[in-house]
């Protein structure tokens, strides 16, 4: 490795800094090594029922599609990864689908339109900007926000817009999971960006309120792309057609 990574006194040996963080990554990569083990037996012995879906945060719509298709084909079995705006180098060819907003890093994938995902602001019912109808940017400054937060660097994506608008925010919290992020929310302590896509969690909590954003950067459109046909299994090629006949009318409703 380059460097210590244990601390000797007398007879015994401990951990350093640098150990700890081998320790770490160590376990990571074994958990990945047992999960491939795993997937290649699966397709060694033609028993390849699991479908790999990634998307960029959580999309309802999804929910009822995966649940559709298991009614129907009951042996399915789902793998699905909502972070993959936190992945760096992200390969179709680590998924069977992928939902994901158009633009950036994803213009190497070769996709179809789903819909537009409209970015709200969730706020208490007992907060200041409750009341609105709809709110422009420049009504977020001095405000408490709460921003989702994948991994060490990745950021949702209306961190970014306040960043290029230059919105200045009272205080910022950050979170990694959904269901904290809605808490805080209901809770007052702050407020916090929620897409349509995922909206149906909130929108079941009596103590919150979704103001539109009156700026189209806050919007993003969604799309789909698939692995390459010779690499999808027989189950995930069922998945697919399934999926698009679901997914598109939604999407022009």
């Amino acid at each position: 490795m380059g460097t210590p990574l244990f601390d000797r006194s007398g007879k015994r040996l401990t951990l350093n800094a640098a150990g700890a963080r081998l320790l770490e990554y160590s376990v990571l990569a074994l958990g990945e090594l047992e999960y491939a083990l795993d997937d290649m037996r699966l397709l060694s012995t033609g028993a390849d029922f699991r479908v790999k879906i990634g998307t960029a945060g959580p999309i309802d719509r999804l929910a009822g599609c995966i649940a559709a298709f298991h009614r129907e084909r009951p042996e399915a079995e789902f793998d699905l990864c909502s972070g993959i705006e936190g992945i760096e180098h992200l390969d179709i060819n680590d998924f069977d689908m992928l939902i994901y907003p158009a633009g950036g890093k994803y213009d190497k994938f070769t996709g179809f339109p789903l819909w537009e995902d409209r970015c709200y602001l969730a706020v208490s019912r007992l907060h200041p900007l409750a009341e609105c109808a709809s709110l422009l940017p420049r009504a977020l400054d001095g405000q408490d926000l709460v921003f989702l937060r994948d991994g060490r660097s990745f950021v949702e994506h209306p961190f970014r817009v306040c960043s290029a608008l230059a919105v200045r925010f009272r205080s910022q919290c950050y979170v990694d999971a959904r269901e904290l992020h809605r808490q805080l929310i209901s809770a007052g302590v702050c407020a916090g960006f929620v897409p349509e896509s995922g909206a149906a969690l909130y929108r079941e909590d009596p103590a919150l309120r979704l103001i539109p954003i009156q700026d189209q950067r806050f919007t993003r459109q969604l799309m789909i792309c698939f692995r390459r046909e010779k690499h999808l299994s027989r189950l995930a090629r069922a998945f697919r057609d399934f999926a698009l006949a679901y997914l598109a009318p939604a999407a022009e409703g």
